[in-house]
């Protein structure tokens, strides 16, 4: 609470920065947790096979988070970046690529479910892809933003608590709604293509909360523009005693 007086940003800013990482948090849990057990159980892939798509996930991300990496500075200077704000443009470039592609990973291959193994290899593997790009794009944005935003070091230790926050609310949100839709029947444990709906209602739960708090974001927070905000530190430093 006393950080958050001794802040210099508004309590808007920070509510909406604070959720700004959650559509990533939400779709990392169920990446990690759930999506060996949905290809294996639900769409019976061999277990080589669904090794190998999170493979290609991670192999993705991190090619991803370097090439990002490299980007996101170089192209500030584009004309949507410096009206937007570099970081946030980022931001909405990622969520976008997520929400359009993360769906389909626990979804079953629309058009292909009697295709060769090799076709829904690929399907996936482009999906997923995708997801990984949009990932590191909001995840690199995301956190870079915190010195943009403030110079104050409280601050910054503010909004980085409050991201793994989101971190802890996000996985908490993915297991109780797992629970909901698989724990309340009772009965039978075991896990076919028959739950392929219940998968398909925790993601279409966790795209919902994530789309929310992501408009969230981009409503509440403000990208200061770079260098009003080099020359506003750099004033600050010279007045120092």
């Amino acid at each position: 609470m006393n950080m958050l007086k001794s802040s210099d940003l508004s309590w808007s800013t920070i509510l909406g920065y604070g959720v700004g990482h959650i559509f990533n948090d939400i779709c990392a849990s169920m990446w990690f947790t759930y999506l060996l057990l949905f290809f294996q159980k639900v769409l019976y892939f061999q277990t080589v096979d669904s090794g190998v798509l999170l493979l290609v996930g991670q192999i993705a991300d991190g090619i991803s988070t370097t090439i990002v990496g490299i980007l996101a500075s170089k192209l500030s200077n584009l004309f949507f970046c410096r009206k937007y704000g570099g970081r946030k443009s980022w931001h909405l470039i990622g969520s976008a690529c997520v929400l359009v592609s993360f769906p389909f990973i626990f979804l079953p291959c629309i058009g292909c479910e009697t295709a060769l193994r090799g076709t829904q290899m690929f399907y996936y593997s482009c999906f997923i892809i995708l997801f990984q790009f949009g990932w590191a794009c909001v995840q690199i944005s995301h956190l870079a933003l915190v010195t943009q935003l403030s110079d104050k070091g409280e601050t910054r230790t503010l909004l980085t608590s409050l991201r793994y926050l989101g971190t802890v609310v996000a996985n908490v949100l993915v297991y109780a709604v797992t629970w909901l839709f698989f724990g309340l029947e009772g009965g039978n444990n075991d896990i076919s293509s028959k739950d392929s709906e219940k998968f398909r209602n925790v993601m279409l739960v966790g795209v919902g909360v994530g789309c929310v708090t992501t408009a969230l974001f981009h409503i509440l927070v403000r990208e200061p523009d770079t260098r009003s905000f080099q020359q506003e530190r750099t004033c600050r430093s010279l007045l120092r005693p």
